[in-house]
């Protein structure tokens, strides 16, 4: 095994070879090994313990195993002691999130270049039975990655019989861990009670399964380039918006692309989206990250932020925040700009408001006869539900002065002999 292991790494990862390795050791049968052939191949390593005290005396039992185990090897022993509780975590996904945040802490302040685990073949059967459930798309159904960044899994060659083989043959001690017996997560169950009939039923599903994962890993390379290709087309980013034609989602008709193709973004209903193509302007869907909404022939796709609401007041020494408006005194004889307004200091209130709009706002705009209602000018101008939320007004008491950056009311407004001048400077 030490053979295939060494021919492995030096094909796969011979990245390596020179580097500092934190190996996370649990005290297990595969952590074990791993360490056991990375020390017999030489390589520089140092040694990972968590301790979560979730077993209690057999918790603390494992860390004195393992530290014992680094001091007869001289190896660098990292230790650390957990309170595996996190909002919204359950304890198995807790324990996870603390200890990578651990290790990678250990990564900088001690300078290794990677961190290996001990995952292998059966683990990763485990991982993908477990995303099949979920209903997770093809990257779920690829298992558990090699190599994810500075994450190596070298093991996952190895099925769980081979590590125990190993072990027997060359003696190495391990400690048990006797919650794994247990069915309490449905990982657990997957792994004592699933996966055995699965090889009882075929003696090879396992290295078949591992065949099978790496031909939809191939397929989800072609699948990830056309997808990058597709968004190259058709995602077209303004101004932190994605905005994209409905006529090419609907010409797809794929479920599996616009799933690729939206997943990122916290969708995974593409009927949904299909839906929304056939909507009416202003419909919309939600995930946790992102805002999807029907404008039009686009769907235009922007992260949740939450909308300012807040009203400010401006002097005459202008604004920065939320936007940034200058404001001059002097004599002004100046053109038509909707960047700038000049007024008659005399007929406006101090100090002015910056505001968004609400139902039942009315000006008078320049160059246009009447009043009008914000809502219906906003129509005309063809916003979108997103450019509606984000546009400030500049106020003089009740009444609206300006339509930042697009409109005056005429009644203020001024070209000639005005002695007040405020400027939108955009970024």
């Amino acid at each position: 095994m030490i053979d295939h292991f060494k021919k492995h790494i030096d094909k796969e990862f011979p990245f390596l070879k020179n580097s500092k390795l934190l190996v996370c050791v649990s005290g297990g049968v595969d952590s074990m090994v791993l360490s056991n052939l990375l020390l017999q191949l030489n390589y520089k390593i140092g040694i990972a313990h968590c301790n979560f005290n979730l077993r209690g005396n057999e918790s603390d039992l494992d860390e004195k195993f393992v530290r014992e185990y680094s001091k007869k090897n001289s190896t660098v022993f990292h230790f650390k002691s957990f309170t595996t509780k996190l909002p919204k975590h359950s304890t198995q996904m807790a324990a996870r999130t603390l200890r990578y945040e651990w290790f990678n802490e250990l990564l900088n302040s001690e300078k290794y270049d990677f961190i290996l685990t001990a995952h292998h073949l059966d683990d990763s059967l485990e991982t993908f039975i477990l995303n099949l459930s979920r209903a997770s798309g093809i990257e779920g159904l690829l298992g558990i990655k090699a190599n994810d960044n500075n994450l190596i899994r070298p093991l996952l060659i190895f099925s769980k019989e081979q590590l125990l083989s190993f072990a027997l043959k060359n003696d190495l001690k391990w400690r048990e861990d006797s919650s794994n017996v247990k069915d309490d997560y449905l990982r657990n169950k997957i792994r004592n009670n699933i996966i055995p009939q699965l090889k009882e039923l075929h003696p090879s599903f396992l290295f078949q399964s591992k065949k099978s994962m790496d031909f939809l890993r191939a397929t989800n390379q072609i699948l990830k380039k056309y997808t990058k290709e597709f968004k190259k087309k058709y995602f077209l980013n303004i101004n932190n918006e994605l905005l994209i034609s409905k006529a090419s989602l609907v010409k797809t008709a794929s479920d599996n692309l616009i799933f690729e193709l939206f997943k990122d973004y916290g969708f995974k209903t593409p009927k949904e989206i299909l839906s929304l193509c056939n909507s009416i302007s202003g419909k919309m869907i939600n995930s946790n990250s992102h805002t999807l909404l029907s404008n039009r022939n686009m769907l235009i796709l922007k992260p949740n932020s939450p909308v300012d609401n807040d009203i400010y007041n401006i002097g005459l020494d202008g604004l920065k925040n939320p936007i940034e408006l200058t404001i001059s005194k002097g004599v002004f004889n100046e053109d038509y700009n909707s960047k700038k307004l000049l007024m008659d200091i005399d007929e406006i209130e101090l100090p002015l408001t910056l505001r968004k709009w609400k139902k039942g706002d009315f000006f008078y705009p320049y160059g246009m006869n009447g009043k009008k209602m914000i809502s219906k000018y906003f129509k005309d101008q063809k916003m979108s539900y997103f450019e509606k939320q984000n546009q400030w007004l500049l106020c003089s008491g009740s009444d609206i002065l300006w339509i930042i950056g697009m409109r005056f009311d005429k009644r203020r407004y001024k070209t000639k002999d005005a002695n007040i001048k405020i400027e939108l400077n955009e970024v």
